[in-house]
């Protein structure tokens, strides 16, 4: 995907363009259904008008942080229901285990999505001031991880000394030298997605436009949330 992302642009990059071109930036404002905490993020576009109705498009995009409400611990015992043994509830990203008679979650608890893309933009023009435009683009987009571990209601286990006693050296801690929780570094994932958006173009004056534009993504890749993103963003160009 990474080789046809690089043809695409190739392809782009040797089609006649006029002279006339832009450059822009803007803060994007996020949503998102599947992830449970999505902060704002901040994009640049640059591109060149091949024809009056079609550009093409370059874009640097920082969809901000993202992240999961950890999962809720339910002993056995205080749960009032027929399970067997702890669980944990609300799952976000993450799989659960049992060791030590314990349940033991693992998953994401949070990331943080970038990209760069290459596209086209089709516009309209409503008047001689204000066109509409729908995008379509190819998203190179790369994430960094972190990874939980939650294990609430693990009992301590203590090391013996030579005798058989019991000592106070507790060896059952995870990496973070407790029983409860860790965190760490998960995986660097990245991926190649559409990217699609629709908006329009307000220029005040030939050389200046304010942007506005509805854009959504699904991002997806091997062992990795699939995570679609909203994003309603604004910003200026300068055109030339």
């Amino acid at each position: 995907m990474r080789h046809f992302f690089i043809l695409f642009s190739v392809i782009l990059l040797s089609l006649p363009a006029h002279s006339s071109g832009y450059f822009g930036a803007g803060q994007s404002f996020n949503s998102s259904a599947s992830i449970d905490n999505q902060s704002n993020g901040l994009r640049i576009d640059w591109g060149a008008n091949v024809t009056k109705n079609l550009d093409l498009e370059w874009s640097v995009v920082d969809f901000g942080a993202s992240s999961y409400d950890r999962p809720t611990y339910v002993s056995a015992d205080d749960s009032g229901d027929d399970i067997d043994g702890d669980t944990y509830e609300n799952l976000g990203f993450g799989s659960l285990s049992r060791a030590d008679d314990k349940i033991v979650y693992r998953g994401i608890d949070s990331l943080h999505a970038k990209g760069v893309s290459a596209g086209l933009k089709f516009k309209i023009n409503a008047n001689e001031w204000l066109q509409f435009y729908a995008r379509a683009s190819l998203l190179v987009w790369q994430t960094d991880t972190q990874a939980i571990e939650l294990s609430e209601g693990r009992e301590a286990i203590f090391e013996e000394d030579d005798a058989g006693a019991p000592t106070s050296v507790i060896s059952n801690l995870n990496d973070c030298d407790n029983l409860t929780q860790c965190q760490a570094d998960g995986k660097t994932v990245d991926a190649i997605d559409f990217w699609y958006g629709y908006g329009l173009i307000a220029k005040p004056f030939d050389w200046l436009a304010i942007r506005a534009e509805y854009s959504i993504i699904t991002l997806n890749a091997v062992d990795f949330p699939s995570a679609t993103l909203e994003g309603l963003s604004t910003g200026l160009e300068i055109h030339f």
